[in-house]
């Protein structure tokens, strides 16, 4: 089973997503952190299809997490989609700047994440992320 990495501290926003992944019949395992550093660790180690980026995270920020990633060629063709609640004019170009290739505001429809997990997941040829 494919993977998906997801980076968030709140626990409310968490287990949301993790219900969507368990309700919402996902075809992947999620696997989660809390960190900037522990996204950059696992990403290396577990190879996910896609990360799910929150921007607002203790230590190193969602956008120079997604950056360093996008610089290491182990990590830098992995799709990151920001997951986020900055949505003051500019913050999606600056996510974009730094690597993600989408952008979905919080609160997330969980309706709405699911179909698009669904989409990506069923695509032959998964868009890659910009390098």
């Amino acid at each position: 089973m494919e993977t998906i990495l997801l980076v968030e501290d709140n626990f409310s926003n968490f287990s949301l997503l993790e219900d969507i992944f368990l309700f919402d019949d996902i075809p992947a395992r999620l696997v989660t952190v809390e960190t900037g550093e522990e996204a950059l660790n696992r990403a290396i180690e577990i190879q996910p299809i896609l990360v799910l980026m929150d921007l607002r995270l203790p230590g190193i920020d969602g956008l120079e997490t997604t950056e360093i990633l996008k610089r290491n060629p182990l990590t830098r063709d992995i799709p990151v989609w920001a997951i986020t609640a900055y949505a003051m004019n500019g913050d999606e170009e600056r996510a974009r700047a730094a690597g993600c290739c989408e952008y979905i505001t919080k609160p997330v429809r969980a309706l709405d994440l699911a179909n698009r997990l669904r989409t990506f997941l069923d695509q032959p040829e998964r868009e890659k992320a910009p390098t």
